[in-house]
């Protein structure tokens, strides 16, 4: 967990200086930053809580959590689509950057977790 949270301090220093260097797209950027985060910590966190238990649980949460995160962002991305005005290329990249960023971390995460299964 502790890799994931300075990784998204990381991602929140990277979203402050988009922030000042594009300062007429300042909601786009953080709705892009806030998605990807939000999902991340409720995912590493089921994720560190079913690791505790054992390694099938552990494996059930990932699948259910892989088909929560896409419902997830579908259903965040259309509303935000449908019922708030602005430019969609900033949202769009800002988006894509920290959604790649924090699976990313989430991805090495699981794997230190499953290395710990196998040496075990």
């Amino acid at each position: 967990m502790n890799g994931f949270i300075k990784g998204t301090i990381i991602s929140m220093v990277i979203m402050g200086l988009f922030m000042v260097i594009f300062p007429y797209y300042l909601m786009e950027i953080f709705i892009g930053w806030i998605l990807p985060t939000f999902a991340g910590i409720l995912s590493t966190y089921s994720i560190y809580c079913a690791y505790r238990i054992d390694s099938i649980t552990f494996t059930k949460t990932i699948a259910k959590g892989f088909i929560l995160k896409m419902i997830y962002y579908g259903i965040s991305i259309f509303i935000i689509f449908k019922h708030y005005s602005f430019q969609p290329i900033p949202f769009v990249c800002s988006f894509t950057c920290f959604f790649i960023w924090l699976h990313g971390l989430e991805a090495i995460i699981i794997k230190r977790i499953s290395e710990t299964y196998i040496t075990t």
